[in-house]
């Protein structure tokens, strides 16, 4: 698979409305399943407001109130991993 997605490390800071949860499988099975670059899976997800934060941090948008907060590691030739930091709340 050319990305890989890792939670290993993710801090869950509060409670995900079943939306809120279903945006973030998405997500996430777009990056495990398919191999797809967190962009991507992003838009796949929806209006999530993909953007970066500092360096290799980026987030998307769960709901007006709720993030999920990841690295983006880019390991070059199309391929990387996306770690996870915190899901839910707001960064």
């Amino acid at each position: 698979m050319p990305w890989t997605f890792d939670k290993s490390r993710m801090e869950v800071v509060g409670q995900l409305t079943k939306s809120e949860q279903e945006t973030f499988d998405i997500f996430q099975n777009a990056i495990q399943s398919e191999g797809l670059h967190p962009a991507q899976a992003a838009a796949r997800a929806g209006d999530t407001n993909y953007k970066r934060l500092l360096g290799d941090q980026f987030q998307i948008r769960l709901s007006q109130s709720s993030r999920a907060t990841f690295l983006v590691l880019d390991e070059g030739g199309g391929n990387g991993r996306v770690e996870m930091l915190q899901l839910a709340g707001h960064t």
